[in-house]
């Protein structure tokens, strides 16, 4: 890893201490029953707030540097008015040493995730054997960081904004890259070693909380985010069935290991946090897993504090922290509301009556949607217009896909439940610690019972119904459990670290500790082997597996004779041209090399955030503009014909058409398109105005 990758990993990490640092006097004032645990909190907390109020600054202003400069200066003065009207009986010894432990915690994380981007940083498609979807990411993250105002502009739909999609996710990443000045390729890659580290550092919050013992902490980020599910026994099964040694199965890269435990329900899309943040495509569901956590640690918060109402800081940033899950990643607000109006309807309704109770909680939700009424004035999402929620009729979810996914945490569950079930029966508890704790853990163990009830829910909703975008039923269904699993495993995954804590102590007879441990050592070995197998697998199979570790994810285009003009050409253009359309290659599903999506096709935009006037056209553009079908065919045939037209005359008139200002002619292009419609671009209606063996950009002219 070069000098400079390392001094960007210094400044990334020194501003997200800071940030942390800046807003750690308010949450300690919100979370106050989580005590110094409240600053792993902080750093989420600070990001959250920072985005938001970028975003709504920017309506009045612009998004700009100046604009989140602006945003921190509130912050700073929200944070000063919070120290200064709650004054904090903590010590400086017990802040220091609060900040401390944070900061190991959050390192730790940071590095182990760092260290696995670095062995796989490309980013990139099927074109250098890659799964995922990280051009397209990378196209929003980059196109955010130019747009001055919201929605976005959409990077593969010129003309167009990014309104029918959530963007928050990006634009998280864009006010960290505008802080720290940290080219996007490689702020990409920080950018997921982050998340995965604060998603840890919250969970490790609440669970230690819960659990009222930080092993407990150190338990549920083993099982949230360290941890794949059992699903690795079928390609393991796969491979020793060939005749392949057990030794020899486990020792060689495969990439099935990897992939094929995140597809345990046909046709159905079973992501966990590990292979998520692994997989490293920078995607919503990625990024809003710790604020999720955020949600979660306000939400035990409530429900721990007896007199909630009058924490004024809760009132105001429960909302805010809820509603940002709408613009964040959408489907994770439905489950995080019906959590809490649970919380509220159960836990409150004799303190304060069940009418107040449901005044109170509809009062939160409109305050969450209110919030964020500039994202639903512009957002208009298509496929909301289309088929909508649609049942389920078919193709219901096996037990073994269920028992695969989430075997180890039902495991632990169900165990618990007997226990509780048994232990009520004789009409005595043995106290977790000491019996005035006895209280406080039975009001512990309800809220752990309601996450796993809303578990339940998340894993029943894809049974039952879908979201129909008109694209295809088996994809959507596949969507719907691809997010409302992810979201079910890090509440099962919390619920079953306390759990197991409980059962740990609990259990007195011999026969059924050695019982319950031997069945726990067995599944979480299995579980464990995941992660083992699926990194050996993953950096195994990396194209610049001999190269040394980097962390900029467009590198391996410097290194490649064939992609190296594409490197130097896309450095050209994010430092000479701030605002204007390209034109490049289309890719389509005749070509299965380069095919419309998930390819080569759309790189330079992707690289540089620059609209062209079409992108990733089947399965993105078309899920997320199904009203313009035949405006994309259209776009799709006029790019084709521009470049493949002897006529300069007609390629003009579509130029102008587009308001294309500069052409992109590189290897892929002479690929797909005849030399001799590319040969009119060297005529005096077209500027050259970089060049390098591979490579030619085209300005376009008046003539």
């Amino acid at each position: 890893m070069a000098f400079t990758e390392l001094t960007a990993v210094f400044v990334w990490w020194l501003s997200l201490f800071l940030l942390g640092m800046l807003t750690y006097p308010i949450i300690k004032k919100v979370l106050r029953n989580f005590g110094n645990l409240s600053y792993l909190f902080s750093k989420i907390f600070a990001l959250l707030l920072l985005t938001y109020l970028t975003w709504i600054l920017s309506h009045l202003f612009s998004y700009s540097s100046a604009t989140i400069v602006l945003a921190l200066a509130i912050m700073l003065f929200c944070s000063i008015l919070a120290h200064q009207k709650f004054k904090s009986r903590q010590t400086f010894s017990e802040f220091g040493w609060s900040v401390v432990e944070g900061e190991l915690i959050f390192v730790s994380l940071f590095a182990f995730f760092l260290l696995i981007r670095a062995f796989r940083p490309e980013i990139g498609g099927l074109d250098i054997g890659m799964v995922g979807e990280k051009w397209m990411d990378l196209a929003f993250l980059n196109a955010v960081g130019r747009s001055d105002w919201f929605p976005p502009i959409d990077p593969w739909f010129s003309s167009r904004f990014i309104d029918c999609y959530y963007y928050f996710s990006y634009l998280v990443t864009s006010i960290m890259i505008k802080i720290t000045s940290i080219r996007a390729s490689i702020a990409y890659n920080l950018a997921v070693a982050t998340y995965a580290a604060l998603l840890g550092s919250a969970v490790f919050g609440i669970a230690a909380n819960l659990c009222r013992k930080k092993t407990g902490g150190l338990i549920a980020v083993i099982f949230v985010l360290f941890i794949g599910n059992l699903g690795v026994l079928a390609p393991l099964w796969m491979e020793t069935s060939r005749g392949t040694s057990i030794f020899h199965a486990l020792t060689t890269p495969n990439i099935s290991y990897f992939w094929l435990p995140s597809r345990v329900v046909p046709g159905g899309i079973t992501e966990f946090p590990f292979f998520t943040f692994i997989l490293g495509d920078l995607h919503p569901h990625l990024v809003a897993m710790p604020f999720q956590m955020l949600v979660l640690g306000l939400l035990l918060e409530m429900y721990t504090e007896k007199k909630f109402i009058e924490n004024k800081l809760m009132l105001v940033f429960l909302p805010l922290s809820l509603g940002f899950l709408i613009p964040l990643n959408s489907w994770d607000y439905i489950i995080y509301v019906m959590l809490m109006l649970g919380i509220i309807l159960i836990a409150f309704r004799r303190e304060i009556g069940i009418r107040k109770s449901l005044i109170y909680a509809c009062t939160l939700v409109l305050s969450s949607l209110v919030l964020y009424l500039p994202f639903f004035l512009a957002f208009h999402p298509a496929a909301l217009e289309g088929g909508g929620i649609e049942l389920v009729t078919a193709c219901r979810t096996p037990i073994y896909s269920l028992v695969a996914m989430f075997g180890f945490f039902f495991f632990l569950l169900f165990s618990w439940l007997l226990f509780s079930i048994k232990q009520s029966g004789k009409g005595s508890f043995k106290p977790l610690t000491r019996s005035k704790d006895e209280i406080p853990h039975k009001e512990r163990s309800f809220f752990v019972l309601l996450l796993v009830f809303f578990a339940l829910v998340a894993i029943l909703v894809p049974e039952l119904v879908y979201f129909n975008t008109g694209f295809s039923t088996a994809v959507d269904r596949g969507n719907m459990i691809f997010k409302f699993y992810l979201q079910a495993w890090l509440l099962l995954g919390v619920a079953s670290a306390f759990a197991f804590c409980l059962l740990k102590e609990r259990i007195e007879k011999r026969k059924w500790r050695v019982i319950f441990f031997a069945f726990v050592t067995v599944l979480l070995i299995i579980s464990a082997l995941y992660s083992v197998l699926a990194v050996n697998s993953w950096t195994g199979s990396s194209i610049s597996a001999s190269a040394v570790p980097t962390l900029d994810g467009l590198s391996y285009m410097n290194e490649r004779e064939d992609y190296k003009g594409e490197y130097l050409s896309i450095e050209w253009l994010n430092a000479n041209v701030r605002d204007a359309v390209i034109l490049e290659a289309v890719g389509d599903n005749v070509n299965v090399t380069w095919r419309a999506d998930y390819s080569r096709p759309g790189r330079i935009s992707a690289s540089t955030g620059l609209q062209t006037v079409i992108g990733w056209w089947f399965s993105h553009e078309s899920i997320m503009r199904p009203e313009e079908q035949k405006e994309i065919e259209r776009r799709v045939n006029d790019v084709q014909l521009i470049y493949t037209t002897e006529n300069v005359s007609l390629a003009r008139a579509l130029l102008n058409k587009y308001d294309v200002g500069y052409v992109y002619v590189g290897w892929l292009e002479r690929e797909l398109y005849d030399e001799n419609g590319l040969a009119k671009f060297e005529s005096s209606c077209f500027e050259d105005v970089f060049s390098t063996a591979e490579v030619r950009i085209y300005r376009v002219k008046t003539c």
